[in-house]
């Protein structure tokens, strides 16, 4: 997997500019990281469905994600070193984790905490890695291709669980704010909706006419 281009979207510095102890400021960087990879490498048969991903010209798949970048301003008081925090659900958590830092929504700026990752001179990054993340601001996640046949994008079944709070009409098949997945065919009769008392009650199944996709 190679990247390709790396684009600076915004950079500015980090929590107004203040100072961590001998490291200094730090300067935070926001932007879109794109990759290509060869679908014939052995190293990427893994990847769920990768060769029937649309190819660019030289034969390579091709994807983007967001990243966010916490540095030094100064390069050479950093520890030379760094943390790679991996995001839950498109959110960063490692200030939080790390710094005892609040958490705030993911538009709105990071809060340092007590500074512990910036005094000890590391540098911070994350990136996108769900394609199911809300599209919305401040939350970082990866855009991929479809996967797709002669006759179209492919299919597969799916298990979706949700935990709605009051009665209502209508549930999206996601998980909590997760982008939904679409029904492939809307009277699919094989479908099962099945509920349960708490987690560990037995699944009891809801009869098909009275639920539908939509």
């Amino acid at each position: 997997m190679a990247v390709t281009k790396l684009e600076i979207n915004s950079r500015s510095p980090f929590a107004q500019g203040q100072p961590f102890g001998d490291t200094g400021g730090y300067e935070q960087i926001d932007g879109t990281v794109y990759f290509a990879v060869d679908p014939g490498h052995p190293a990427n048969e893994p990847i769920a469905d990768l060769k029937l991903a649309t190819r660019d010209a030289s034969g390579m798949v091709t994807f983007s994600s967001d990243f966010r970048i916490l540095q030094p301003t100064d390069p050479s008081k950093g520890n030379r070193s760094v943390f790679f925090d991996i995001l839950n659900r498109g959110k960063a958590p490692a200030l939080r984790n790390f710094n005892n830092a609040p958490e705030v929504a993911p538009d709105a700026p990071m809060d340092p905490g007590n500074g512990f990752l910036m005094r000890y001179g590391y540098t911070v990054v994350w990136c996108g890695w769900q394609c199911d993340v809300p599209d919305l601001p401040g939350v970082m996640r990866i855009n991929v291709p479809d996967a797709v046949t002669a006759e179209g994008p492919i299919s597969g079944e799916v298990v979706v669980t949700f935990h709605p709070n009051t009665p209502t009409q209508v549930q999206y098949l996601s998980d909590r704010s997760h982008r939904p997945y679409p029904a492939n065919k809307l009277e699919d009769w094989d479908s099962v909706l099945t509920v349960q008392e708490h987690e560990d009650a037995p699944e009891e199944i809801i009869p098909r006419e009275q639920w539908a996709f939509a």
